[in-house]
Formats: structure tokens, sequence, C-alpha cells
């Protein structure tokens, strides 16, 4: 059996005959139970709905068999009695459609137009989401005001606010007319409302201030919301979360702003949002189809999502954007991150909001401070109204302290910066609050696995606080569990916006972690301690088939490594020097880090090896090193001698490297063989006369080991080397393809000049197509070369470009680049490369014609190369010489000094100049003869 109400009564038998019920009390009875389907309707209730003017002498037996009537009409089973009353157990339309609003239900007027059932016919009317229940229900009572003022706000809600009017006007006639009274109170309060209110689809409150930047998050957020019925926006305090929201949601038709800072019930604030409710309609009715905003979920956050399920369940038309710092977390939800500004817009809303004139680059420092967080840049402009620039700039290093002042009309939550951590600090748990403490220690981020050593579960063991599930205890150490416990407090602050996770990093923004030092939980000595165990098992990985993967470590953990060596220079002499040991060979070989060097070595006197790190460059290293031949590893040794390329040739160091290959021959290890053979190499071609084809030999034997170990910058330093002697002898193909493979090995390890060489690759791969013909390829070659560190790197480049203007015979071009190399290396003590620039020098000078000057450099190279023991580097400049002998009319000396250079070098040179040249002098020599 089934009750219909939703219009004329209507009973219908499980087999679907018609049931009549007789009689309008009869009717009412079974009406008013439908009312309340599945509910006990109270006894008094009944007597008082079904008998309003003349109750009955006895009620309770009136209602009796009023009750016993209707069971004999639709069967005893329909109508249960219960000790307060009596409850119908039959499927209604009333019921199904409060589930479904389902129009198709109605039929006509509900209820038949009882009385006691016109607000609940108001009320179902409203859910049908259209105004025709209402407007029947007013049309078969024109005099009941009640009814109609209910009509009249309606009508004003929906946007028909004439209609609303009219409905007023035409009442208020038949009152006068009919009855000859005034609309009374509810009529003329209705009358009032519509009269005051304006239609609104919406109460967003007007922008205060211009929006700048989040193109892409508007257009993202777009899309979002117009395929998902809720999406929240996540971010740390004062990120822009809720001026975003107000944005988007300007665009749309309609929209409501649901402020839940201070609320302790997100419905009622909800309700509140929609204004005045006369009607008491239900709040999920009165949205339509709107956008809901609900701002500043994360202190309500679970009765927030309880509110939005309700919400997805029963309001389909409505949409939800909530902002949060911690997402909802229920189903159907799409968590949009909001990222602080990037530098650029941070500038622009700086300069926004301060609205005068600012030193632009200190404003981008300010804003690189304070993270590019709005809320933060906004507090910095209000500073800046009363503070210079280099005032602000030297403050904003104590963000908490500086911004300090916020609006005073704002939430207490972004009137100063450390309120905003504050809000977001009160909503975490114990164990929350002790890792983001401890999160300060970490510069730049860390892995889950390094904040687990050094600031997780497992550095912290002890007794249990009282209170402690017996779960949470633990008799012993677990390292599995504990890195879980870690990575589930991390992941936790990831929601709540406190940290930023980046791939497999977790990191503080500085403005948080400023906040997190202040609670003087950071363990610095368990961060150094970690540190320097992680560089030291790397380090070795930097010289085989890992050492890409190392690489990165190193360069990843930069700045952790970089707190951890300044703590321990202040605290513990013994791990500094092991950190320094352990990062020599990135610093100095993959990377060519020299600042570091210079910024690190001198805060460790004492230190043999940062003494000698200190000396760089300078002759001094020789003596400097001399503790470290006997105690330090061989791979500091390597790393200071191939650095110490400036003073190679220096007889004192040609010994030292003799002594170095000796020890590293005896080593089990086959990369310690291979440097040796590597090191063997130089000392024949840099400290050596006449050893040119030992070197060469020594240097591919070198190439062959480290190919074999996997180590891509050995191999790299070794082709180099090898390219270098290929060159000086003139064999140039065979150089090109020498400095090609180097070129491909070199890009595994990134750019061609971020790793030491002797000489950049793109300027031997230039000086080599020169000599081989291709002028233009040798010209993108150097263009292509990066920006160089070094005064001598740059000289080389400098000597580059100057052969390739010799090539092309623009001399003066040549001259002009040439002095250019000699200037940017006053201070080098590389002398072969200097040689070798006044040597390039004379023959520029020399084809000009200005043979005095030529002469003078000429003399000049000889007398820089003899401060070598470079053999191959002196033939080098003796054949240049030879050219200017020649030029002078002196064919005799000029024979003489090409047998000096093929005697120095130990072979003769096939550089067609060479050959040419040897063939000019022995013609004029035998027609002198």
């Amino acid at each position: 059996m089934r009750v219909n109400v939703l219009g004329p009564l209507q009973v219908v038998s499980a087999e679907g005959a018609a049931v009549e019920v007789r009689g309008k009390r009869l009717r009412w009875l079974l009406i008013r139970l439908a009312m309340e389907p599945g509910s006990v309707v109270p006894a008094d209730r009944l007597i008082a709905d079904l008998w309003p003017d003349e109750p009955p002498v006895d009620g309770p037996a009136a209602l009796q068999s009023l009750v016993s009537r209707l069971r004999r009409s639709v069967g005893a089973a329909a109508v249960s009695s219960h000790a307060s009353g009596y409850r119908l157990e039959v499927p209604t339309d009333v019921e199904e459609f409060s589930r479904t609003h389902d129009p198709a239900l109605w039929r006509g007027a509900a209820f038949e137009e009882a009385p006691f059932a016109v607000d609940e016919a108001v009320r179902l009317a409203l859910l049908r989401a259209d105004l025709a229940g209402l407007e029947a229900l007013a049309a078969a009572h024109p005099l009941r005001e009640d009814v109609q003022a209910r009509l009249m706000l309606a009508l004003n809600a929906a946007g028909r606010r004439s209609d609303a009017l009219a409905v007023f006007a035409r009442v208020r006639t038949a009152l006068a007319d009919e009855l000859g009274v005034d609309p009374g109170e509810a009529l003329a309060a209705a009358h009032l409302t519509v009269l005051r209110e304006r239609v609104s689809r919406g109460n967003l409150p007007a922008p205060v201030g211009s929006f700048v930047g989040r193109e892409d998050d508007l257009a993202a957020l777009a899309d979002l919301v117009r395929a998902n019925r809720l999406v929240t926006l996540t971010g740390f305090g004062g990120v822009g979360k809720t001026r975003l929201a107000l944005t988007h949601a300007a665009t749309t038709t309609e929209a409501w702003f649901v402020e839940l800072d201070s609320a302790a019930d997100p419905l009622a604030a909800l309700d509140a949002a929609l204004g005045p409710n006369p009607l008491a309609a239900p709040v999920f009715t009165r949205l339509g189809a709107s956008l809901v905003v609900l701002d500043n979920c994360e202190h309500v956050v679970d009765a927030a999502a309880a509110l939005c399920v309700r919400l997805l369940a029963e309001a389909p038309g409505v949409r939800v954007l909530a902002t949060s710092r911690e997402p909802l977390g229920i189903p159907g939800e799409v968590v949009h991150p909001v990222a602080p500004l990037d530098l650029d817009h941070a500038v622009r809303l700086f300069a926004a909001r301060v609205g005068s004139a600012f030193d632009t680059d200190v404003v981008r420092r300010v804003c690189a401070a304070l993270d590019g967080i709005p809320l933060a840049v906004e507090l910095a402009a209000a500073r800046a109204r009363s503070l210079s620039a280099a005032q602000l700039e030297s403050r904003v290093d104590s963000r908490l302290r500086l911004l300090d002042r916020g609006a005073r009309t704002g939430p207490a939550r972004h009137r100063t910066l450390r309120a905003v951590i504050d809000w977001s600090w009160e909503l975490l748990d114990d164990a929350e609050r002790a890792l983001l403490a401890r999160l300060a220690v970490f510069v730049g981020g860390a892995t889950a696995e390094a904040v687990h050593h050094v600031a997780g579960a497992g550095s912290r063991r002890g007794t249990p606080e009282l209170g402690t599930p017996a779960f949470q205890r633990t008799q012993g150490v677990r390292q599995d569990q504990d890195l879980w416990d870690t990575e589930d407090l991390l992941a936790a602050l990831v929601e709540k916006s406190l940290v930023v996770r980046n791939g497999d990093r977790y990191r503080l923004l500085e403005t948080v972690r400023e906040y997190a030092l202040e609670q003087g939980q950071a363990d610095s000595a368990a961060h150094a301690a970690y540190y320097v165990e992680l560089a030291e098992r790397n380090e070795p990985l930097l010289r085989g088939p890992g050492q890409l993967e190392a690489l990165k470590v190193f360069d990843v953990e930069r700045a952790n490594l970089d707190a951890a060596l300044a703590w321990a220079i202040g605290h513990d002499t013994g791990l500094a020097r092991r950190m320094m040991a352990a990062r020599v060979w990135h610093w100095l070989v993959m990377t060519k880090r020299f600042e570091e060097i210079r910024r690190w070595a001198p805060a460790l006197p004492g230190d043999p090896l940062s003494e000698a790190l200190a000396a760089l460059g300078t002759p001094g290293v020789v003596a400097a090193a001399e503790r470290l031949w006997v105690e330090a590893e061989p791979t500091a040794l390597c790393a200071l001698m191939l650095t110490s390329g400036q003073v190679w040739g220096a007889p004192e160091l040609g010994e030292r490297l003799t002594a170095l290959a000796e020890r590293l021959e005896r080593s089990a290890d086959e990369w310690m063989r291979a440097f040796a053979a590597l090191v063997r190499g130089v000392v024949a071609g840099e400290f050596s006369e006449g050893a040119a084809p030992q070197a060469e030999a020594a240097y591919r034997e070198a190439l062959a080991r480290f190919r074999g170990v996997g180590d891509r910058w050995a191999v790299v330093f070794g082709l180099s080397c090898l390219v270098m002697v290929l060159i000086n002898r003139g064999a140039f193909a065979e150089g090109l393809k020498a400095a090609s493979e180097a070129k491909d090995v070199v890009a595994e390890l990134g750019e061609p000049e971020s790793v030491l060489v002797p000489m950049p690759v793109l300027v031997q791969m230039a000086r080599l197509k020169l000599r081989v013909g291709d002028v233009a390829g040798a010209g993108l070659d150097l263009a292509s070369a990066a920006a160089s560190v070094t005064a001598l790197d740059r000289g080389r480049i400098d000597q580059a470009y100057g052969e390739v203007a010799f090539f092309r015979g623009d001399y003066a071009e040549a001259v002009a680049l040439y002095r250019k190399a000699l200037d940017v290396t006053t201070d080098s003590q590389a002398n072969q490369f200097r040689a070798a620039v006044h040597a390039g020098l004379g023959l520029a000078l020399t084809r000009l014609g200005d043979l005095h000057e030529a002469g003078a450099h000429h003399r000049q190279a000889l007398d820089t190369a003899g401060l070598s023991s470079d053999g191959p580097a002196r033939a080098g400049v003796l054949e240049s010489y030879a050219d200017w002998l020649l030029a002078q009319g002196d064919p005799v000396s000029a024979g003489n000094a090409l047998d000096d250079a093929e005697r120095l070098r130990g072979a003769p040179s096939s550089d067609p100049a060479v050959v040419q040249l040897r063939d000019r002098v022995r013609a004029e020599v035998g027609v002198d003869r």
C-alpha cells in the first residue's frame, strides 16, 4: 500500500487498486500522519490539528475511534499505536519527494489544503525548486496573511521583486474590501523586507586592491570547478587562497562566501551567509545552482568536511570552492595547491602596495627572502612607508619581527606574519610540532631519510609520555617503523601547508623555518654528523660509474653540507676536517667551484688540507702541501695536483708528482692505478724535455683504464691532456677526433666548461678546427663556450679568438686579442700559456711588418717558457721564434731553433706550418752556402 498526499489524497493498494477513504476528518487524519512518514505523531498534536476549533470533550477517545475507522478503510497494519501517539507504516510520496526532489510526484495542491498543513506545504513547495505549489496554496487561501507573506518572500528570493510587491498590493486591497482591515504584522514585515533588500545572487565582498598575478591559477581553477563539484585550494597561510577563490567566484552567476575563521558550526555559518530566512526553508534548498566558497576550513576541518558531504549529496546544483591549509579529505574532492608568487609577480605586488618608487634590486631581494608569500610582501610594503630601502633589506632576515604590523581590521590570523604561523602552529598536535621545530636545522630541504635520522622518530626514542597508547610504545628501536612514523608526520605537515614537498625532498619556507628555529629544538650536531657521513659515502662514487648520481647528491645537498661545515668549524674541528676532505673532489675537480675553497679553507687554520687549498694557484701550494704527502688521502693529493695546473712545469712539483705516481701504482684500486698513468703522462709532458712520445703513451694507457672503471670526468681530463700533446706535435685530425669524444662525454656531466680540464673542451675544439681549415666552425665553438670563472680560462678564450683572426688574415685584430689575453692573466703563474700568447703576438706582429716589437715578444716568450720544465711548450715557442728569425734574414739561427724544438719535444712536428717553415729554412740555408 502507498499513500500520496502531494495533490488530492490517494491511497493505492499493493495490487495497484485505489482505496477509498470517506469523510473529511478521516482523510485529514491520514494526511496528518503522512506529513511525517516514519515518525510517531503525538496524540495531543493530532487532536489539536484535527479539531482546531472545537476539540472533543474526550479527545483521546475521539482520536482512538477515528484511528479505528481509518484502519477499517486502509488496513490495520497501516497505522501502528504507540505510548505517545500513532505512526503511518506505509510508503508515502512525501517521503520519496524529500529524498529525490522529483517534481513529477506533485499532482496539485499538497495535503488537500488542510489548515494544519500550510507550513509543511510551503516547505515542500520550496523543495520542489519552483513556486508552483506555493502559488497554488496562496491562490486557495487569498486572505491567509501568513501564506501570502511566505509567497512574497519566496518570490523576492527568486528574484521576482515586482511580483512580490504585486502580491502585497492585491492582498492589502482584498483585506480592506472584504474585511475592512489593514495588513497584519506578518504581511507588513514581509513587505518591508522586500522594499529594503536588494535582489542579490550572492554575498561576495567587493575587492580591495588589485589582484596581481595568478593568471595560470585562475585558468586552472576555472577548469577544475567546471569539471568537479568540490575543489579545495590549499597552501600556506597568507599565500592568497581567499583572494584567488573570491576572484574566481566573482566570475560566476551566483556565489556565496562563507567565512569559517570564527565559526564553530559551518552549517550555521552558511545559513547566516545566505541572509534572512523568514520562510524557515532548509539551508540547502536556498542555494539553487550556486557556488559556495567555504573559507578557512582548517580549524573546523572535520565539520567543514561533513558539511561538504551533505552539500554534495543534498544540493545537486551546488559547487563548492573551499580554502584550507590542509585538504578536507572526502570523496570527490580535487585539491589545487596554491604556491607563493614567483619573484616577478611578488615584485609587482610590492610596487602596487607601496605606492612610491623603491629600489628594484632591493625589492627583488626582499621578496625572495619572503618566499613570495603575498601577505608577507604586503606587510613589507606597509613597513616600507616608514623604512628606507637599506633598512628594509637589512632587517628582512628577521621577518617575524619586521612584519609585526598589519591591517587593524583584518582577521587576527593575518595581522602579522607571526600570527599567520601561530594560527597553523596551534592546529598541530604535539608530534607534528616537535618534528616541525626539528626540521629547522635543514637548509634547502632534505629527504625523508635525512629527516628521519636527524629529526625523526628514530632520533628521539625515550620513555613514552603519560597517556601514550600502548600500541605506540616500543621496547626497542624499529627502524622500519620509525621511518614510516617520520614519513607520516611529514605527510601531515605537507597537507597542512607547513612543509613543501618537491619530488622526494621536503623543505620549509624560510618564514616557517625562522619560526621553527625559535622553538630551540634543532639538533645541529646530529645534522652535521649525518651530512659528513653522507658526503664521505658519496665521495668515492664521484670517480666511478655512479658519479652522475653522486654529483646530484652533492649539488642538491649543497646548502645542508655548507650548514654542517659551518657548525663543525665552530664546534667540532675533527668533523670539519672530515667534511673538507669529503668535498674537495667535488669542489675542485667535478665543478671548479674555486670560490667555495676561498670561502672555507681560511676557516680551518692548522688543517694541512685547508692550508694547501688556500694556496691553490700559487707556487706556494707545493710547500703548503708538504704535510699532505704523508697524512692525506691520495685523492686529496690528486685533486691538488690537478688544480695546480697554473704552476705545472715547476721542477719541485714534478718531483712530487713522480712520488705520487709511485704511491698510486702500489694501490689495489684500479682507479688509483689509472691515475698513476695519468700523472706519469703529466710529468713526461709538462715537467720533462724530449718525452712527449712517452707522455702520449701514458695518456693513452690512463684513458683505457679510466674507461674501464667508468669515470667520465677522468676520460675527459685524459683526452684533454692527450689533445694538448697532439696539437703540439701537429696531429690535428687525430686531436680533433679526441676532442670531439671529450665533448660528447662531458655533455653527460653538464656544461662543457663545468668540469676541470687542462683547457676548456670547446676552446680545444676551436683551435683544432682552425688548424684543419674550419674557421667558421671554430668561431661557433668559441661562441658556445660558457662564461669563464677564472682569469686563465678567459685568457684562453681571448687567445683562441686571436688565432681565429690570425687564420683569417686579420693580423691587427689578432694583435689586439693577444694583448687582451695577456692583460687578463697578468697575475697568472701559468707560464706556458703566457709564453704561447707572447709567441702568437710575435707571429701576428711579424705579419704586420713590425719586426722590432715582434722580436721583443718572442724574447719574452722564450724567457717565460724558460721558467718551466715543460719541454713541448718550450718547443712550440722556439718554432714561433724560428719564424721571426727567418723573417729577420737569419735562416741558420732559425734552423738551430727548429732543431732545439725537436729535441725538447722528443719528436719532429707534423704541423704543416712548421714543416713548411723547416723547408724554407733548409732552402735558404742551402742558397747561402
